[in-house]
């Protein structure tokens, strides 16, 4: 039951406070844009994750202070630190001062070749080195563990970007981001690597569910935006989940579906895609307000 309860409390119930008495000033102070209606919204919501971060790993050593059997909640996520706190570092420098001309693989890559970095192009490089430092931290550099490394190196840099994709719209990536968050838990109930009980499985979903919670509200209601500080750590979180918890062809699969889908994005628009399926538009259009017929 510990496991619960601090999960609630450092990921769930901190967050949601923090960003409830964050917004006021980000609505002031942080850049705004304007979002798919042409409204001008402030880009920032995506700062719950600095937060998330901090509060549970204050938590945790808070709890061993106290001389607390700290939760395996916590000792799972011990290597998730320096991906997290990069992505959303570099995703809100990206968001708050970036040339957005350069845009998607393609736009960064041939800026790169100009010998310009854009910022857009030192978060995409950035994440990708965090995501091979942290399978390392995770499996070490064995002969035998080659294969899951760049694997779980692939799956956590391409799921991280793949989450961005879908922040065109309100809610649309935190509904994206609860369906793998969904598919990441089975995965380590049901034949995955891991073998964790079910207090600690669901102290993983609270924990996961906390930043989208304390930001739903104003995301759905058309006040922030989640930016790329906010997606790609979503997708990173998930990306680090499903590296863990997949078998290795299962992983493997997802690698190939992931990359897909990233250079799809490069040519097909998603939000066309959408507009055109009923049952996705309804999806996409839920719990958003003022919806124009």
């Amino acid at each position: 039951m510990l496991e619960i309860i601090t999960s609630f409390i450092f990921c769930m119930l901190i967050p949601f406070v923090a960003m409830g008495l964050l917004v006021r000033s980000l609505k002031v102070s942080a850049p705004k844009v304007k979002n798919y209606r042409g409204k001008a919204v402030f880009n920032g919501l995506g700062i719950v994750w600095f937060i998330w971060l901090i509060s549970y790993w204050v938590g945790g050593h808070i709890l061993g202070a106290l001389h607390f059997e700290l939760p395996l909640w916590i000792i799972y996520f011990a290597q998730l630190f320096p991906l997290i706190a990069g992505a959303c570092a570099f995703g809100l420098l990206d968001d708050w001062v970036g040339d957005h001309k350069a845009k998607g693989f393609r736009g960064h890559l041939r800026a790169l070749t100009k010998g310009v970095l854009t910022t857009g192009g030192l978060k995409m490089l950035s994440i990708g080195v965090l995501s091979f430092i942290t399978a390392i931290s995770m499996y070490g550099l064995g002969i035998s563990f080659i294969p899951r490394v760049v694997l779980a190196t692939c799956t956590i840099a391409l799921m991280a970007n793949f989450i961005n994709l879908f922040d065109l719209r309100p809610g649309r990536a935190g509904k994206m981001y609860v369906l793998g968050l969904v598919l990441a838990i089975l995965s380590m109930a049901f034949g995955g690597v891991l073998h964790l009980n079910g207090f600690v499985l669901a102290a993983v979903a609270l924990a996961g569910l906390g930043p989208l919670l304390a930001v739903w509200r104003f995301d759905l209601g058309e006040r922030g935006m989640l930016g790329d500080a906010g997606a790609n750590s979503m997708g990173a979180f998930l990306g680090f989940l499903l590296a863990t918890s997949l078998p290795l062809w299962g992983l493997a699969l997802l690698v190939v579906a992931l990359f897909a889908l990233n250079i799809a994005s490069e040519y097909v628009s998603f939000s066309s895609l959408i507009e055109r399926t009923t049952v996705l538009r309804v999806i996409d259009n839920w719990g958003r307000k003022d919806i124009e017929k």
